[in-house]
Formats: structure tokens, sequence, C-alpha cells
């Protein structure tokens, strides 16, 4: 599983980048070859919905390439390891339930077996 870490205005240090990277281990660990990269991206964002300024929050999102589909989730926090572990607990969530939305999909559009009436 490739992860790939960014960061515009949020200090990624090698503890957050070990934090996430451990937690996205554990959140997609079992779904092994499934997964093919994961994309984790903080920002800074300063101003809230109305656009004034308050206290900073460090806005985390992750987008997980599956074949065929991807999944993405987000979470903001003034503490980027709370808003990654946010994002990673909803993740795990998410990506089984797509998978199990495909593999459903594909049951549906196989043929039915040999010999078996309809």
């Amino acid at each position: 599983m490739k992860i790939r870490l960014t960061a515009r205005n949020v200090a990624l240090s090698e503890r957050l980048r070990v934090h996430v990277r451990g937690r996205l281990a554990l959140a997609l660990g079992r779904f092994g070859e499934r997964i093919e990269k994961v994309s984790v991206r903080f920002t800074d964002s300063v101003a809230d919905a109305d656009g004034r300024h308050g206290p900073s929050q460090k806005h985390c999102r992750i987008e997980v390439g599956l074949h065929p589909r991807a999944v993405s989730v987000e979470d903001e926090d003034a503490d980027p390891f709370t808003a990654a572990d946010g994002a990673t607990d909803r993740l795990s969530r998410l990506v089984a339930r797509a998978l199990d939305r495909e593999r459903d999909e594909s049951q549906r559009a196989a043929p039915p077996p040999r010999g078996s009436k309809p």
C-alpha cells in the first residue's frame, strides 16, 4: 500500500508521519491488496464558515484508491493528530462498505451457475 502524505501550512513532523502511517496500517491492513494507494493531506483552515478568523483548525483529508472507485474522509481539529485519528476511525468502515458494495454488484452481474434454474 503506497501512502502519500502532504501538508499545506501545517508542520508535517516525523512524529506525525509515523503516527498517521501506524493508524492507516491498523485501519486498512485487513484489506491488503485491494487498496492501490492512500493520499493524506493536512491543511490549516483558519477561517470559519462565515469567513471570520477563529482558532486554527487542522484539516485532514484521506483518499483511498480502490479498484474501480475511490473513497475519501475528512476530519478537522485543532490538533493534527486528533484530526488524523478521527479520519482513520471512519475510513476503515467506509472502505469496508465500499468493498462490500463492489462485491454485491459483481455477484448480481455474474451469470447464474450452469445447471441452475431461474
